[in-house]
């Protein structure tokens, strides 16, 4: 891939107008955990861990998710330790959630601002986009109000 070559992303070097905050945080964050070296399976159990967030103010079963999650945690750990991995891998990894809040944050600031100036085009968003995205934002066709 382009990384393994030490290429940038033509998009990371022209970021699309207002996003070069955004695409900066996504690269660092990428760097950060590229250092960490994860293998397949605590980057798969990280990134449940990180979906799985008993935080989001839409749930309405946040404590059986917060178990779900610390039994994930539970699981990364003992993969860490199984391939003999630093101690504070998990702690590296887990100091990585501040960062991803605010990418997440500054993504939805960045959709919503997109969806207030397109609202047609984010009408047409794919399904997918729009299912994980709905609980922040309202897909609302502004002429109906």
């Amino acid at each position: 891939g382009w990384q393994s070559r030490g290429v940038t992303p033509p998009f990371a070097r022209c970021p699309p107008p207002g996003c070069d905050d955004l695409i900066g945080a996504v690269f660092e964050l990428g760097r950060t955990l590229c250092r960490l070296q994860l293998s397949d399976e605590e980057l798969a159990l990280f990134t449940a861990a990180v979906l799985l967030s008993p935080d989001r103010p839409w749930l309405t079963e946040s404590k059986k998710v917060q178990k779900l999650q610390d039994k994930i945690y539970v699981a990364l750990q003992h993969e860490i330790q199984k391939k003999h991995s630093t101690e504070d891998k998990l702690s590296k990894m887990v100091s990585k959630l501040p960062l991803m809040k605010t990418i997440c944050n500054l993504h939805l600031d960045k959709l919503e601002f997109f969806r207030l100036l397109h609202p047609e085009t984010a009408m047409n968003f794919p399904p997918l986009y729009k299912e994980v995205f709905n609980s922040e934002l309202q897909y609302s066709d502004p002429r109906e109000s």
